[in-house]
């Protein structure tokens, strides 16, 4: 139990701690072949093509004008990198582009196997949308070849003799960012080298691939963002954390829990004990909700968008608010078992203690529901613009 308590004490404290030290964001990956994201240089333009895509209809070059995009090379059988370069693709490229209009586009290089019916089933399975991820497939394995090799500058070539449909395709594995202007703006490295190449060289110790892997996709998602227009010159620019729904819904949270605990006060001062019941269960099943969101956020978002969104302002103002969110995260600890311990009590129908106890518990929890709203207020709407 006190080892429980500790771990839970110690996720709940972890923002203020990461937000002490500086509010330090990652260094920002550099590409030292690629042209500067503010720079008129480019590689060269994308020829215009026109694919089968999942879901139906065409994909084309004019579909993606003024607009950033990513290219992926894959194939649905592929034995070799595709199946974990796709995975780290929807499982943090997708999610930090989440609100920049940055699309990415996979490429089949199996053209006769991977039917649009079978890359939308695909699709599917990954649970993207397919208005920012598009799977497209060419008429004939020939020409999506040429378009890669010669457009998209993927080494692309299949082994005429091999009898295996998964290794019969060998392909590069960079992908390129390409700008509003169709212009290639760079190429950026993924596969991951813990894994065994099936015609190159064997997977590295997996605490030399970890980083290395987290530092291409770093900079493949920073390329990005930088060309779409967002400014990583100091670091990662946060855009899903900055634009997921998960703050705005925690905050939403902390306001039906604030109302929540008010109904409920007056409820029992006017003896209606059952209303009175109903209302605190529904405000500690917010209360739970907003845990669970916070641990998702700050342990599985944040990691992948550049760490916390800083508060901008400065002298008084972020005296005031990093004053607000100590007491709103140090009441928010000392709340919880309160809040269990009220509970317990009312289960047990020991209503003096219950009652003595939820005149300490009721304060706290209405303070730390309403500074949660205006924690958001100040550090997403209002936050001013960094100077």
């Amino acid at each position: 139990m006190h080892r429980a308590l500790i771990v839970l004490l110690a996720l709940l404290f972890a923002p203020a701690a990461a937000f002490a030290q500086g509010e330090a964001s990652r260094p920002f990956p550099t590409s030292s072949g690629a042209p500067a994201p503010s720079s008129d240089s480019r590689f060269e333009r994308v020829p215009d093509f026109a694919f089968a895509k999942a879901g139906g209809g065409e994909l084309t070059r004019a579909d993606l004008e003024g607009t950033t995009w990513i290219g992926v090379p894959f194939f649905l059988r592929c034995a070799g990198p595709c199946p974990s370069i796709t995975r780290d693709v929807a499982e943090r490229v997708y999610p930090a582009l989440e609100g920049t209009g940055v699309r990415i586009v996979s490429f089949s290089i199996d053209p006769a196997f991977d039917t649009p019916e079978k890359l939308a089933a695909y699709a599917e399975g990954l649970d993207v949308s397919l208005d920012r991820w598009s799977f497209v497939s060419a008429p004939d394995e020939g020409t999506m070849h040429a378009f890669l090799g010669e457009g998209l500058k993927f080494a692309v070539d299949r082994d005429p003799d091999s009898d295996d449909p998964g290794l019969a395709i060998t392909h590069s594995t960079r992908m390129p960012v390409v700008d509003a202007e169709g212009k290639i703006a760079g190429w950026y490295e993924i596969a991951d080298p813990g894994r065994d190449n099936p015609k190159g060289s064997p997977a590295l110790p997996a605490e030399e691939a970890g980083p290395i892997l987290d530092a291409r996709i770093g900079l493949l998602v920073n390329r990005a963002l930088a060309v779409a227009g967002f400014d990583a010159s100091d670091g990662p620019a946060p855009p899903s954390a900055a634009r997921s729904r998960i703050p705005l819904l925690n905050a939403s949270l902390n306001g039906l829990s604030f109302l929540m605990l008010l109904c409920g006060i007056v409820a029992i001062k006017k003896g209606q004990k059952e209303l009175h019941r109903m209302i605190k269960r529904a405000a500690y099943v917010a209360s739970a909700l907003i845990l669970g969101f916070y641990l998702y956020y700050h342990f599985a978002v944040l990691p992948i968008s550049g760490g916390p969104t800083k508060y901008n302002g400065t002298g008084l103002a972020k005296t005031l608010y990093l004053a607000m969110l100590a007491s709103h995260v140090l009441l928010a600890i000392v709340n919880l078992p309160m809040v269990l311990r009220t509970f317990w009590l009312a289960h047990k129908e020991d209503w003096d203690r219950h009652k003595r106890l939820a005149r300490w518990t009721f304060p706290i929890w209405l303070y730390v529901s309403v500074t949660g709203v205006a924690v958001y207020l100040v550090l997403y709407p209002f936050n001013p613009p960094p100077v």
